[in-house]
């Protein structure tokens, strides 16, 4: 898996009015966690986090975190906090790993090809957009495509179905449906309670 770049910088003071002052200057008051090292304390710009957040799909992201210009980290972003609008971000923390740690990441589905049960007015409805997987970093993939290509009416793709890495596996029961190709009258149905709900809400 590809390891997005980010800057971060130590950060020496605490409290709310230090955090209002980074806040205040576009930095993101981070923490750092390390399995046998002590957390530390850190900053990152507000336009690179978000930059970063555009780039990943879920809650989780690979970094290549560099602390004050020093030797790039590998990490993960662990938890990201946003006040109670979801509208402004308050606090990041990162989690360091090695490269032989097993850890669970949230990964992209891409879906290619057109289902054959299309051309029979068939629905082709996605159940998952992303999967979270469990492996070494050298093992996760960035992106998993799926071929529909040969769904007719009625079929599916289990997480079973899928061609996972030797050594990585998926946080889901493997009998769990990840696109499938519903009927006409089904598509309808579906497609009609969805646009109820994006109405409800």
């Amino acid at each position: 898996m590809e390891q997005i770049p980010l800057s971060a910088a130590s950060r020496t003071g605490s409290g709310k009015s230090v955090t209002r002052k980074l806040r205040a200057a576009g930095q993101i008051p981070a923490v750092i966690y390390s399995a046998g090292h002590p957390a530390e304390n850190l900053t990152v710009a507000l336009n690179d986090l978000e930059k970063v957040l555009r780039q990943v799909t879920g809650d989780t992201a690979f970094l290549s975190l560099q602390v004050d210009g020093g030797e790039p980290r590998m990490a993960v972003l662990r938890e990201l906090q946003a006040d109670y609008m979801g509208r402004k971000f308050l606090h990041v923390d990162f989690y360091e790993v090695k490269s032989d740690q097993k850890i669970t990441l949230e990964v992209p589905l891409e879906f290619t090809g057109t289902a054959k049960g299309a051309s029979l007015g068939g629905v082709l409805t996605a159940a998952m957009h992303s999967l979270k997987l469990r492996g070494r970093m050298s093992d996760l993939p960035g992106n998993i495509t799926i071929d529909v290509s040969a769904l007719g009416l009625g079929d599916g793709i289990h997480l079973a179905d899928l061609p996972l890495p030797a050594g990585v596996e998926a946080v889901y029961d493997e009998n769990d449906v990840v696109v499938h190709c519903v009927e006409p009258s089904e598509g309808k149905a579906t497609a009609g309670a969805e646009a109820e709900a994006e109405a409800g809400e």
